[in-house]
Formats: C-alpha cells, structure tokens, sequence
C-alpha cells in the first residue's frame, strides 16, 4: 500500500511504517467483514489494540484530545442504563455481557476516532489505502457470488469436504449424497450489511488519496456495490443504500436542511416508534402480497413487541431479555412452526428502536435519542466538504437497524463501530487540512 502521492524523500519508509501496518488491519478487517460478516467481533478488536499500541510508540500524542466528549459521555450513558437494567431483569448474567460489549466496543472505536484526528497525513494515506483496497475486494467478492450463484463459497465448501452437519442454517444448502449441489442466496442477507455500511467511508477513502484515480475509482465502488446489494435478497441493505443516497443528494442541495430532518426523524423514530408499529399493524401490511414474507412476519413482530412494551414502559425489562423471554413465549403458540405469520416475539424484535423501548422502556429510548443527536450535531461540525458523507453514513445505519437484526448482537455492534472507525479515517483523508505535512518525531 505504497502511495505514488507520497514524496519518498521528505516522507521516509521508517515514518510510515506505522500506516503500513496500521492500513494492512483495516483492509483485512473491511474485506474480511464482507465475506464473513461475523468476523468484526474480532477485528474491531484487533484495529483497536493496533491504534493503542502504535499511540504508546509516538511522542506526538496529545492525551487531552483523547478525552470524552458529548457522543461519548452519551453513549457512557445509553450503556451504562442498559448495565443498570440488570438490576430488575430476568437473567442478569446476560444483560452485563451485551451492556459491557456495547460499552467495551463504544470505546474501542472513541479510542481509535481519537487517534486518527491526530494522525500524520503520510500514514493517513496508507490507511485509507487500505480501507478502500479491502472494500473493493470484498465488493469484488460479493459481485461474484450474488451473480455467479456462490461459485467461491462452492469450491472452498466442496474443497474442505464439508458435510451436512457442518453447514448451518440446514435450509440454506442443497445436497445430494453429501455432496453440495447449491447455496441459497439468503445466505448472503449477512454480508450485504457491511456493504451498505462501509460504502460512504470507502468513497471518501477513495477520494481523499488517489487525487488523480479517486473519483473513477469512487464511481466504479458505487456502481458494483449497488448493484449488487440491490441483486441481493437482503432488503434491509437495500434500504440502508436507498436511504443514505437520499440523505447524500439533500445534503448536497441544502446542509441546513439535511440537518433539520436528519434530527426530525431521528427523534421521530426514536420516540414515536410505537404508534408507528400500531399504525403499521393497523393499516394490515403484515396481509399485503406485496411484500416480502420476511417484511410481514416483521409488522407482526414489531406489533407483539410494541403491545409487550406497554406492559412495562418506562424502564422495560432488562437488555437484551428478549432473546430468552422470545423463545418462551413461542413455546406456548400452537402453530408457531406450521405458521410462518404467527404473533410471535422472536428473540429479537428486528427494530433497535423498538428493542429499546421494549427492554429499556422510555429512559433508554430517550438515552438513545440523545446519544443520536450529540453524533449528528458532531457531523454537522466537520465542514461543508465531509457533512454530506457524515449524514450519509449516519442515515444508511440508521436505517439498517430499524429492519434487520438484534441491537446486541455481537458482529452488529462491532460492524457499527467499525464502521465509524472507518467514516473517521476517511473524514481525515478527505480533509486536506489534517496534518498535510506533519511527520513523526
């Protein structure tokens, strides 16, 4: 990852060798998330410990930016809550596990945002090399799958002589006399989040290092990644795409009212969620054939949720209790398994902001919208030039976890702060003025 912008002389290998090695984690971790979404609740990790280390090394470090600011104190706080909600759950063994995650994974990518604002330009370049290498190899990957019906997960299946008993969801594989004749498509739902999450970090990566090659190179990103999340069948992602283009275009036309209804909607969801689902509900989409079956079984989901919560509204009850209280109850529905349209609560309600109010009632809800605005509020901080992106990214998460999985699931959090890690890395590219010259000590 050697960059042709870089004068070798006034920039030796020796000072950037921090860059190198740090750019190398990032490219692993963005392809590698891509092709196995699953593998970010270790890469997050290993980024993190690699920031760390190399920050211990430097002595141009100014430990005060490194303090916590308003996103971060109302994270603290939003994870804190749902820590202290193990003190009316269920099992609180499990909401201590997923309150810690978030907390731990919060910090992880704070640190590593922290680091990056103060990193030289020189090893800037590398890094954002790096993110936008990975994110095109596994682009590249995924395009070959979803139009080529999986021919690598084949070979490398086929190649390990896995079995039958190996491959989980079992519905997913075709098989004939232990041989795997075909992969489902829903196989691939997973590896489209990434996709969709990384696309705007990745362009600005792309633009804010290769001067010359950067917007072909941003173009033929967009067009392969769109395509292929929209040939998909991952409908969240499709979603989370459509919606941060249209969060990018009102941007570009007005920065002031992007920022207005950013705010409007994300208050609205966040505290109106209710009525929405019972408006949804009401309005009988879980019945419209137009749907996907997945989208229908959803309104259902969210309508059990939503009544659920009003059992306990103010407080909810506990993180992430939904996973063992969801099995419970579909235990006691008759025709939950010859039903795909039962009323149901599913380990998760597919809906964070629903999540929320059912687990941590009003009080987390509110946490979560206040955590929301303070990162907004940072966006529209970073300059004419970045907003557009940062309201981008912001919104295609947004929209993401608002249809699609559990808020505690572990690969989900660390995608998210992997994903900032990476919008924060590519707002220092993109911005000319960060340390255009600055070398290490």
């Amino acid at each position: 990852m050697f960059s042709s912008q870089l004068d070798r002389a006034r920039h030796p290998l020796t000072g950037r060798l921090r860059g190198f090695v740090l750019g190398t984690i990032l490219m692993i971790a963005a392809a590698a998330a891509l092709v196995s979404p699953r593998t970010t609740a270790a890469t997050l990790w290993v980024a993190a410990l690699g920031f760390a280390a190399s920050a211990l090394w430097r002595r141009d470090i100014d430990w005060k930016e490194l303090r916590p600011g308003p996103v971060a104190l109302s994270l603290a706080a939003f994870f804190g809550y749902a820590l202290l909600s193990a003190t009316w759950a269920a099992h609180p063994s499990i909401t201590v596990e997923k309150a810690c995650l978030g907390m731990l994974a919060a910090a992880a990518a704070m640190l590593v945002v922290g680091l990056l604002r103060q990193e030289t330009r020189p090893n800037l370049v590398h890094m954002g090399e790096g993110a936008i290498l990975g994110m095109l190899l596994g682009v590249a990957f995924l395009a070959v799958e979803v139009f080529g019906d999986q021919p690598i997960k084949l070979a490398v299946y086929r190649a390990l002589a896995l079995q039958p008993a190996d491959l989980k969801p079992a519905v997913f594989f075709t098989w004939k006399d232990n041989y795997l004749q075909s992969i489902s498509p829903e196989d691939l739902t997973r590896n489209m989040t990434d996709a969709a999450l990384f696309l705007w970090p990745a362009i600005m990566a792309a633009l804010g290092v290769w001067w010359r090659l950067g917007r072909p190179i941003a173009l033929v990103l967009v067009a392969a990644a769109t395509a292929t999340i929209l040939c998909s069948r991952h409908a969240s992602s499709q979603l989370a795409l459509l919606v941060g283009f249209a969060a990018f275009a009102l941007s570009c036309l007005s920065l002031r009212w992007a920022w207005r209804t950013m705010v409007a909607a994300w208050f609205g969801i966040c505290l109106a969620v209710l009525p929405l689902v019972f408006l949804a509900y009401k309005a009988e989409l879980h019945e419209a054939e137009w749907l996907y079956l997945s989208a229908r079984h959803r309104v259902i989901i969210w309508n059990y949720t939503a009544e659920k919560t009003l059992e306990s509204p103010w407080y909810g009850i506990g993180a992430n209790q939904t996973y063992l209280l969801g099995p419970s109850l579909e235990a006691d529905i008759p025709d939950f398994k010859t039903n795909p349209l039962a009323r149901t609560l599913s380990i998760h309600a597919h809906n964070m902001y629903l999540q929320t109010w059912f687990e941590l009632g009003l009080a987390g809800a509110l946490l979560l919208a206040a955590a929301g605005f303070f990162l907004l509020r940072a966006i529209r901080d970073l300059g004419p030039r970045l907003q557009p992106y940062g309201f981008a990214t912001f919104a295609s998460c947004a929209a993401m976890v608002a249809t699609s999985y559990g808020m505690w699931q572990v690969w989900l959090v660390t995608s998210l702060g992997l994903t900032a890690v990476l919008f924060a890395l590519g707002a220092q590219c993109l911005n000319g003025d960060a340390h255009p010259e600055q070398t290490d000590d």
